[in-house]
């Protein structure tokens, strides 16, 4: 079981021009106030990054900054949203913002911005299609 998978997060929507995942926040995710750990948040925000820039390259993370406005609660469902501020052939950066609720016009709870380095996918060790 993968890490976003034991956390909770399910991808809704994953285009190179939009990817969309979403969490629930459940008691197993909060800090020692009871609201959502911050690490939680980072997770989801950082999976997002990592589903949207992998799509149509190889890419690795060179540099993230997360920002967080607004606590978030157990039960909350938290959405990430990430899109592209600039995609260029060896580096590209994404904006990723967490909102609680509602995709769309859900209250900000952060804002993650995070940028990669990224290169052709290896197709020597693709399967070779069946035709």
């Amino acid at each position: 079981m993968t890490y976003a998978a034991t956390l909770g997060m399910t991808i809704l929507q994953a285009k190179p021009q939009r990817t969309h995942l979403a969490l629930t926040v459940s008691g197993a995710g909060l800090n020692m106030h009871g609201t959502a750990h911050g690490g939680l948040l980072f997770s989801l925000a950082d999976e997002a990054f990592a589903v949207i820039s992998n799509l149509e390259a190889q890419a690795v993370a060179v540099e993230t900054h997360l920002s967080f406005f607004r606590a978030a609660r157990e039960g909350d469902v938290l959405h990430a949203i990430a899109t592209p501020e600039r995609v260029g052939r060896t580096l590209a950066t994404y904006r990723v913002e967490l909102r609680r609720d509602d995709p769309t016009d859900g209250e900000l709870l952060a804002l993650f911005l995070g940028t990669v380095s990224r290169r052709a996918r290896d197709t020597s060790t693709d399967e070779p299609s069946s035709s």
